[in-house]
């Protein structure tokens, strides 16, 4: 059972957004997808401890979130003035199996975490933003479908725009390498020279541009109407495409 667990492949839960201006951004994209807002809970929210606020909304079976630092100094700080104060897509947040297997297979490509903790009740490990473009984060959670958001139960509304959220582009230097470092590690199966495909999720790497700084630059959703497809929206420096 545990060789099994091992070799399962990781999924892709949820895409995070960065901003000073966590409403703002949150009604951008609540009009584009046509979502009611998700309910607010009463009292502090489990992130404020660590210097920033959260809000989750779902497409689907996959969450998007957008976070605001709250105190100084915080990582979030650090993204923006890296960005030269802009806003963005600020990581890609992963579900292992099996920690210990992950953990071995980063080693073996001589990567280290940035974080390796207990974090409510789960195990996060979370790679440097420079390994692959953005930060990617998983977690081990236990039970396996106890993971952040509870999407399918929780007070989510359904998006009359998209179905799903089928993949995500990165941008990073040398992407075919990005790529087939991210396929290796993270048990996920490579299309092409700069394509892997994570469960039933891709990940497109590509170099970086003008107008596409490296991190998660894109993010793909399945048009419920396919006369959509190809419709784009900008949102916080990321271009929410259907396709």
């Amino acid at each position: 059972m545990q060789e099994e667990q091992a070799k399962r492949p990781c999924r892709v839960r949820h895409y995070v957004l960065a901003t000073p201006d966590k409403d703002f951004v949150c009604n951008q994209l609540y009009d584009f997808l046509q979502l009611k807002p998700t309910p607010k809970r009463d009292g502090p929210g489990p992130t404020e401890a660590f210097g920033f606020t959260t809000s989750m909304m779902r497409v689907g079976t996959t969450l998007i979130e957008v976070v605001q630092p709250i105190r100084k100094p915080h990582q979030l700080h650090t993204f923006f003035e890296e960005r030269g104060g802009k806003d963005g897509g600020f990581m890609a947040v992963m579900q292992t199996y099996d920690a210990e297997a992950l953990r071995n297979r980063a080693t073996a490509e001589s990567l280290k975490f940035a974080m390796d903790m207990d974090f409510g009740g789960q195990r996060l490990m979370q790679f440097n933003y420079k390994d692959f473009g953005t930060r990617f984060e998983f977690y081990k959670y236990t039970p396996e479908e106890n993971w952040w958001g509870n999407p399918l139960t929780g007070p989510y509304s359904d998006s009359p725009l998209a179905e799903e959220i089928v993949g995500a582009e990165v941008a990073v230097e040398q992407p075919a390498d990005k790529a087939a470092l991210a396929a290796r590690v993270f048990l996920a199966r490579q299309e092409g020279s700069s394509i892997i495909c994570v469960d039933d999720r891709r990940i497109d790497f590509v170099a970086p541009s003008e107008t596409k700084l490296r991190g998660l630059t894109s993010i793909y959703l399945k048009a419920r109407q396919r006369d959509r497809a190809g419709d784009v929206a900008r949102i916080a420096n990321v271009d929410f495409k259907l396709v």
